[in-house]
């Protein structure tokens, strides 16, 4: 419970921090006071966690204020809008490929304007025709003209400059020449796994036909550009979109999978601990490591220590510690919209999981042959709770068949997961051989497209909710939020604060 509270306020200290324009020495005085109160309490429970809270108030907000981007004269973005230049840079993340181009993001080194060479520094996020691919770790040399993001027109719309600031990105540019200087200027691990990604890519879309091919691509490997428009839209409209995404789905599976192996390899539990740690890691550089795998792999990651370490994991501990964890790294990731709805699902799983079950015990589905059933509809609905109104507010896309969507077709994705990586790992050795073991695979991703655009044309399948205000979305929360906190059951009450109960009472007696 301690870590749960300290959590929410080193995150409450980041948003704080956006809000209001404070000094960073005083941020380090609150973080000053709050040492010295934790000290002259250091035996009293309650007033040391409140020092405590202020503390890790004062840590985020200067955490926060350490991770501001300040405008030098070196500032790549002094120089948008300033006519035809020619920007060298390095290539720093995996291309975004789509039929339309491919989008990289470049650090920037130099910049000539009229003939004079300036050294800059910033990133700059660049659009090019789909060919030639352009790498990670590719120096290139870009002719054209900097721009700056598009403001959102009025309040409520989606503010393009805004987005890209919290990734730190202020310039655009659609260069009119490319040249390449040289290659293999990334980080050597990163440049081989985004390599083995490109062949395994280029393996299973050698060894399933489309639409399932872009499919599997995405739910393996985590490439969502190469499924098609129309695919990805029925996805979207029955409300099942969150198979395409890496989540923590594929890293318990990873998990799982690695423990009898290891067993059969007799290798010893300190063994054992390091290779599922290094092969989760592993799989979340090889698949991108957006905002939402990482959380996933931090919450596996402590999980996997927990059981080195012979502990029951917490689940609201682990949750947050891996919110505090990726917000340590950087702040921003705060607003990063899949992190936001990555994390509200598994709180509300966390939280409404157990009530819905046995809600759904009183129905038809509380018979043990439709378990499989029961199970789908409790991760949805539970799930919907807190996070089908953040998507709301975003999108406006109010999917009505979901709920049915979901029990049909999240039974099969663990199948089209662990045959298509059958099929990929054979194929690489032999592609013939892979080419026939995906037939299996193709059997359950079929099941997953034709089941989408079943359910999506329908004509009730989704409707457009109206925008609304923020206050609306914060009120619901507030109320939500507030309601479960007064009718938690006991048991989950119990488990929720026996940690910090037998910590109080173990300070007290000393």
């Amino acid at each position: 419970m301690t870590l749960l509270i300290l959590a929410v306020a080193w995150m409450i200290g980041i948003i704080v921090a956006d809000l209001y324009a404070i000094e960073q020495s005083l941020w380090l005085s609150g973080a000053v006071v709050g040492v010295v109160f934790v000290m002259i309490f250091a035996r009293i429970p309650r007033p040391r966690l409140c020092a405590l809270v202020l503390c890790c108030v004062a840590l985020g907000g200067l955490r926060y204020e350490f991770a501001r981007v300040e405008t030098t004269p070196q500032s790549i973005w002094q120089f948008n809008e300033s006519g035809n230049i020619v920007l060298q840079g390095v290539v720093v993340e995996d291309s975004r490929r789509t039929e339309e181009g491919q989008r990289l993001l470049v650090a920037a080194e130099l910049i000539a304007i009229n003939g004079t060479t300036y050294p800059v520094e910033g990133s700059v996020l660049v659009k090019l025709p789909p060919y030639p691919e352009r790498r990670y770790g590719d120096r290139l040399t870009l002719h054209g003209e900097l721009t700056t993001p598009s403001a959102a027109e009025r309040p409520g719309l989606f503010d393009y400059q805004e987005y890209l600031s919290r990734k730190y990105i202020f310039s655009l540019m659609e260069p009119t020449a490319v040249g390449l200087v040289s290659q293999g200027h990334g980080n050597q691990l990163w440049s081989r796994l985004l390599e083995l990604r490109d062949w395994s890519r280029h393996i299973l879309l050698r060894e399933l036909p489309e639409p399932e091919a872009s499919l599997a691509v995405g739910i393996l490997l985590g490439l969502q550009s190469s499924i098609p428009e129309d695919v990805y839209e029925t996805f979207s409209i029955t409300g099942t979109s969150h198979i395409l995404v890496i989540s923590g789905w594929n890293i318990t599976i990873i998990a799982l999978a690695l423990y009898p192996i290891a067993e059969r390899l007799q290798l010893s539990k300190g063994a054992t601990f390091w290779v599922i740690l290094v092969c989760i890691w592993l799989y979340t550089l090889f698949v991108g490591a957006t905002p939402t795998v990482i959380r996933a792999a931090v919450m596996g990651s402590i999980a996997v220590f927990g059981q080195r370490l012979g502990r029951r994991s917490h689940a609201w501990t682990t949750l947050f510690a891996a919110c505090w964890a990726m917000t340590i790294w950087d702040p921003q990731t705060l607003w990063d919209l899949g992190f936001q709805l990555s994390a509200l699902a598994t709180a509300s799983l966390f939280a409404y999981g157990k009530g819905v079950d046995r809600i759904l015990l009183r129905t038809p589905l509380r018979t043990s042959w439709l378990g499989w059933a029961r199970e789908a509809l409790t991760a949805t609905i539970a799930a919907q709770i807190l996070a089908l109104p953040l998507i709301l507010y975003h999108f406006g896309n109010l999917s009505i068949v979901a709920p049915l969507a979901n029990v049909v077709m999240l039974p099969m994705v663990p199948y089209a997961m662990l045959f298509g990586a059958i099929a990929l790992v054979v194929g690489m050795v032999y592609l013939p051989a892979g080419q026939w073991l995906a037939t299996f695979a193709y059997l359950f991703l079929a099941w997953l497209t034709v089941g989408a655009r079943i359910f999506a044309e329908l004509p009730w399948a989704a409707i457009q909710v109206p925008p609304f205000p923020l206050w609306l979305l914060l009120g619901y929360y507030v109320i939500v939020v507030g309601g479960w906190l007064l009718h938690v059951s006991d048991d989950d009450l119990e488990e929720l604060v026996d940690t910090q109960t037998s910590e109080m009472h173990r300070d007290e007696s000393a």
